[in-house]
């Protein structure tokens, strides 16, 4: 195929999978095979689908993508990470952990895919786990200040207070404008019983909302 064809069967092809949503469901190599593309031809073409399917809140259409191009290449890193990225964003946490589990051993230098295994675990209440994951993805990204502040959740919910306010505090440290961070080290010191310490963490909070609202 020339690169002018190759083209015109790229647009086309994205053009009907944005306009009717049946591109995603069992017709979707019936209709490769009518615009004729090569196998990274219609990889690109699925990838470009299914990121604006996510983009619009279908998760169920980007996640039926992503397992169409697992279907022809099931150790595809990228694919999977997606995927996992998708099962997250729509609360799928089982079917996320299972995913972001292969994609660490095929691939174990992705910050983000241990950042997003430690919060599967997470929300399905798997601290142990959680903790180890949100632990490799700082040692890969020291400045991983999502992940502080999740070790300092889990922190918290073991009562460890002082630990938990060296993790908030390394999250601020990377990202001044976390406001939740803010809160949740008001809440620590909170615990504490240091009412002052509190009150000046629970100010910057608002200060950053504030500042937000004003945007």
């Amino acid at each position: 195929m020339d690169g002018t064809n190759a083209s015109q069967a790229k647009y086309y092809a994205k053009a009907f999978a944005i306009n009717f949503r049946k591109f995603v469901d069992h017709s979707v190599d019936k209709y490769i095979g009518i615009f004729t593309l090569d196998p990274q031809e219609s990889k690109d073409v699925l990838v470009g689908i299914s990121r604006e399917l996510e983009q619009k809140g279908d998760y169920k259409g980007a996640r039926d993508v992503y397992i169409k191009i697992l279907e022809a290449e099931p150790n595809n890193v990228d694919a999977l990470f997606k995927l996992g990225k998708v099962y997250s964003n729509a609360g799928q946490y089982k079917d996320a952990k299972d995913v972001l589990a292969k994609v660490v051993i095929l691939d174990p230098t992705i910050a983000q895919a241990y950042y997003l295994l430690g919060s599967a675990h997470f929300a399905l209440d798997e601290n142990q786990e959680a903790m180890a994951a949100f632990k490799k993805a700082i040692d890969l990204n020291p400045g991983y200040a999502e992940a502080y502040y999740k070790v300092g959740l889990i922190c918290d919910a073991r009562g460890d207070h002082d630990q938990a306010i060296d993790a908030y505090l390394k999250t601020i440290s990377f990202n001044r404008e976390f406001a939740r961070a803010y809160q949740s080290l008001g809440f620590a010191y909170e615990s504490k019983g240091l009412r002052d310490e509190a009150v000046k963490y629970f100010k910057q909070a608002i200060e950053i909302e504030e500042r937000r609202g004003g945007k």
